[in-house]
């Protein structure tokens, strides 16, 4: 499969928050191709009203669906989206066919898919890093994607294999204008849990502090400021989706707690002595540097 490749007919499996949003960015951007969105009768009436998909079937249409297209993308929680490996792999599946997912882990999903599908089939780990605190298709944003990392996770490394990763990779930066990085699973998993998965829990933790506080000062809650507001935004989310993150990827996320705690502490005797300043001059250093690489990045990708 040459680099370029383009896929004419895309099944979105879960018209949710993410698939509306990979949908609407292929419309966007002109995709001449058919999407065809699998997902419950609800779902699938939005996507329908907004013009996200151009077919709609219920989940259980899936095994007819896998024979007309040449890309599926498994758009579930974690453990949701294992099981559908696990009954596709009992299916019959077309030759070259193309399958990845968005889910927020890829050990577990890349393991599931080397161990149940068959080697003619291409499974891509996939992870947009994007999201929002909303859900459903009627919150679809197709610039969800623009400039953001969509991370790939090979499950092979053959020439082959690794030529599909490339075209899929090029298919995303094209319609979604997203910027691809090719990982393999374990260190994604390790990487996102310092990233993303610890930020979570500190931002409940935060909330669950502030709240404790209101019970000892009354008021204290109406007075937060935009600070606040922005660090615990994504305290906000559904914890179905996170459920299946931390269960799947509490080995990485634990040692990373502990080790935040760690440097609250010392933060903590820093701050006895007066003596923060070094601590926070670091920390705005490196935060700086992220934030400028970032830019690079972006400019460079236009």
């Amino acid at each position: 499969m040459r680099n370029g490749m383009m896929f004419k007919t895309i099944a979105i499996y879960g018209v949710g928050l993410i698939g509306g949003s990979i949908c609407a960015g292929l419309k966007k951007s002109g995709f001449d191709g058919k999407i065809i969105g699998l997902s419950s009768d609800n779902g699938l009436k939005v996507a329908k009203k907004l013009g996200l998909i151009d077919e709609g079937y219920p989940y259980g249409d899936l095994p007819e669906i896998i024979k007309r297209i040449d890309l599926l993308i498994l758009c579930s929680p974690i453990l949701a989206i294992v099981d559908i490996i696990e009954k596709l792999g009992m299916m019959e599946l077309p030759a070259g066919l193309v399958i990845t997912d968005i889910g927020s882990t890829k050990k577990v999903i890349v393991e599931a898919a080397k161990e149940k599908l068959p080697p003619d089939v291409n499974f891509i780990g996939g992870h947009p890093m994007a999201g929002s605190e909303k859900s459903g298709p009627a919150a679809s944003d197709p610039y969800l994607f623009q400039n953001a990392v969509y991370i790939l996770t090979p499950v092979r490394n053959d020439d082959a294999h690794i030529q599909t990763v490339d075209g899929l990779a090029e298919f995303l930066k094209k319609y979604l204008s997203c910027r691809t990085v090719v990982m393999d699973p374990e260190k994604h998993d390790s990487a996102v849990a310092a990233i993303s998965h610890l930020p979570h829990i500190l931002a409940g933790a935060l909330v669950l502090c502030a709240h404790e506080h209101e019970k000892r000062v009354a008021g204290t809650l109406e007075l937060a400021a935009s600070g606040f507001k922005d660090m615990t935004r994504i305290a906000s989310a559904q914890f179905d989706i996170w459920n299946d993150i931390f269960s799947t990827n509490k080995n990485a996320i634990i040692p990373l707690i502990d080790s935040y705690m760690g440097i609250l502490g010392d933060i903590k005797k820093k701050l006895e002595d007066d003596a923060l300043r070094e601590v926070f001059e670091t920390a705005r250093e490196i935060r700086n540097s992220i934030v400028s690489e970032i830019v690079t990045k972006k400019e460079n990708n236009k």
